[in-house]
């Protein structure tokens, strides 16, 4: 029986399929068939989940990540540290060919470098006699990678040794790019000659440069948030909060953000994003980006911290506060629609603040406030700050009627309109913006909406 020949797919049907095409596949046909390369330039690449990290990026699950190994002579045993350091990626920020941090700093007079490693050393040496004393005190299940971390530094002192007396160091270090798919791992590595953020805009540049991107969910930054807020709290509203750039994270260089991915201008669209270090930075670096029809994110997600004034952040549809935030956030910049807080850092003055701007202005039916709770006891201390508020009443609800805790608070409010205060069990739906046990929700609504029971 003959098989016949697999035919080559014509341009349109090609472009059909270059569309739908999972992403990461579609950038390795990209790279290794140049005849596909026409029709990924045209058809705009479609991802679900774009994460930028500090030291990676992950496409729909498949991690990007570039680092620096170490690779000694096979008659030199390469030192635990670095084995685990290899394993792990290497390491993730530039080094001299000692190993040693490179803060890319200008060039210093040997005798002022040579007494900068001196200090160094003392200062190391300090530290490592102070580890081998707590080694000798502790039991080693208290700190189990202590001897790991004294090896670690006796290396860290002998590269700065071999520095000051100008030694060939004893290994040789490498560029690595790992991409990791599930348990599947594709590494390559290259001679280190260019510093990680070159590395990067190469790597970033091969699979994004030229091509119209669609992504539903960008997450800028680690996967967990930073805390401004501690900071925030002592700081006036609109105090940017600078932070130091990463090799895969937005950077702000005398006062210009470069663009987090090297797509055309006006060419990629978000559905949501999600940043969890400073949101100002984040939006600037994709302004250039971002298509001018695209629609108004679903979902913004970021750390409580000063609220830029940016039509992004006043058009999204739901802006979550993510960790703990404080009720002065309703009272700032941000006046969108729906506002939903992590978690809620309540203090009866910023209650009253609240409270006393709902009475003056006028209320759109419809805005939504939601808090997340992990314990009844902190809900009712909440509940009764509004109970005590002039005219509280109880009643209930559409929402609340049917639930488990159908009783809502009612506060007249302004223009023919009333708030209505409950709490429930987290939903399948709420689940989507919050993950704690209990959601209070505060909403406007048309005076009438809910049935009074009665007064407290």
């Amino acid at each position: 029986m003959t098989t016949a020949r697999p035919q080559p797919l014509f341009y349109e049907t090609l472009k059909c399929v270059g569309l739908y095409l999972e992403p990461n596949l579609r950038f390795q046909l990209y790279l290794r068939c140049p005849g596909f390369g026409s029709v990924h330039k045209t058809q705009p690449v479609r991802i679900h989940e774009l994460k930028v990290r500090p030291n990676n990026f992950e496409v729909n699950g498949t991690v990007f990540s570039v680092g620096i190994i170490r690779k000694y002579a096979r008659t030199t045993p390469t030192p635990k540290p670095v084995k685990v350091s290899n394993a792990g990626g290497g390491v993730q920020h530039d080094v001299d060919r000692y190993g040693i941090r490179n803060y890319g700093q200008e060039e210093i007079q040997p005798m002022e470098a040579a007494q900068r490693d001196s200090t160094r050393i003392t200062h190391l040496e300090e530290h490592l006699q102070l580890m081998l004393k707590d080694r000798e005190r502790l039991r080693w299940d208290v700190v189990p990678d202590l001897d790991l971390r004294i090896e670690a530094k006796r290396l860290e002192i002998l590269s700065y040794r071999k520095r000051m007396t100008n030694q060939q160091p004893s290994f040789i270090q490498y560029l690595q790019l790992t991409i990791t798919n599930g348990t599947v791992q594709y590494v390559e590595r290259l001679e280190y000659d260019k510093n990680l953020k070159c590395t990067r805009n190469y790597i970033l540049g091969k699979i994004f440069a030229g091509v119209k991107f669609q992504v539903g969910s960008l997450q800028i930054g680690e996967d967990k948030f930073n805390s401004f807020l501690g900071r925030f709290l002592h700081m006036q509203q609109g105090l940017v909060i600078e932070e130091p750039g990463n090799a895969f994270e937005p950077n702000t260089l005398g006062g210009q953000t470069e663009p987090l991915l090297p797509v055309p201008e006006g060419t990629l669209k978000i559905g949501e994003m999600i940043v969890t270090g400073n949101l100002k930075n984040a939006l600037a670096s994709i302004k250039t980006c971002l298509s001018e029809n695209n629609p108004p994110f679903k979902k913004l997600t970021s750390a409580y911290q000063p609220f830029p004034d940016d039509p992004i952040v006043q058009n999204a549809e739901l802006i979550c506060i993510a960790r703990t935030a404080s009720l002065r956030v309703f009272n700032g910049k941000i006046n969108n629609k729906r506002i939903h807080l992590g978690r809620c850092n309540i203090q009866e003055t910023d209650f009253m603040i609240l409270v006393n701007k709902w009475s003056m202005e006028k209320s759109e039916v419809g805005r939504f406030y939601s808090i997340g709770f992990k314990k009844v006891k902190k809900i009712e201390e909440f509940f009764s700050l509004f109970i005590n508020i002039p005219g509280a009443e109880r009643g209930d609800n559409e929402e609340t009627r049917w639930s488990e805790f159908p009783e809502c608070i009612i506060i007249p409010m302004r223009d023919e309109t009333e708030l209505n205060v409950w709490f429930e069990k987290t939903n399948e739906e709420d689940k989507v913006y919050c993950n704690t046990r209990f959601i209070v929700k505060i909403k406007v609504q048309n005076s009438g909406y809910a049935q009074v029971h009665g007064s407290f």
